[in-house]
């Protein structure tokens, strides 16, 4: 399954992010690295922070292993 994060900039300033095709804690995870990146670049987010954690979060996370 293809992994996507789309983001809109809302006439209000404020941003939404829509991840499509992770599983588990995943996008989550994805999420804080986008903070982080962010703030290395010195963009601070302000403001409440809100999820709305989609069906796919509750499913587990397949983890591949090659031998």
């Amino acid at each position: 399954m293809v992994k996507t994060i789309r983001y809109a900039i809302n006439p209000d300033g404020s941003v939404t992010l829509d991840f499509n095709g992770f599983r588990g804690k995943v996008c989550v995870q994805e999420f804080q690295k986008i903070i982080e990146a962010l703030k290395r670049d010195g963009i601070t987010v302000d403001g409440e922070v809100s999820q709305e954690l989609k069906q796919e979060y509750y499913q587990e996370q397949e983890e591949v292993v090659e031998q």
